[in-house]
């Protein structure tokens, strides 16, 4: 390691001075750059795990309401018959088939709904 490093014993008082100020330069902008990643880095965490927090506390509550909202839904909702189910179903097969970009069909119900246009 002595023989990387000779040449600095053949340079002069004021070229060894500027050298040990750049490399001091360098390990102060080192550490300092180690010690910012860090604490952004440990900021960051913190924000995600507090959003993490957030997200699972809506998660939960829109569960929640959605099983109110299913509850209260069958409640008020009388049950459909035989002839409005089957109208129901004719209905969101016609749209599907009209409107495939926003209902795709898949290709069992597109056979299903010609043989069965064809008998009714």
């Amino acid at each position: 390691m002595s023989s990387r490093f000779a040449f600095i014993r053949n340079l002069s008082r004021e070229q060894r001075r500027l050298w040990a100020i750049g490399a001091g330069v360098f390990a102060v902008g080192t550490s300092f750059k180690f010690a910012y990643f860090q604490f952004s880095r440990g900021l960051m965490v913190e924000d995600m795990d507090a959003r993490h927090l957030r997200a699972k506390a809506h998660l939960d509550e829109s569960r929640d309401f959605a099983q109110w909202a299913e509850k209260d839904r069958n409640k008020r909702a009388p049950e459909l018959t035989d002839a409005q189910r089957r109208q129901l179903q004719q209905y969101l097969q016609l749209m599907a088939e009209h409107n495939r970009e926003v209902h795709p069909v898949p290709p069992t119900l597109r056979t299903n709904s010609v043989a069965k246009n064809n008998i009714d």
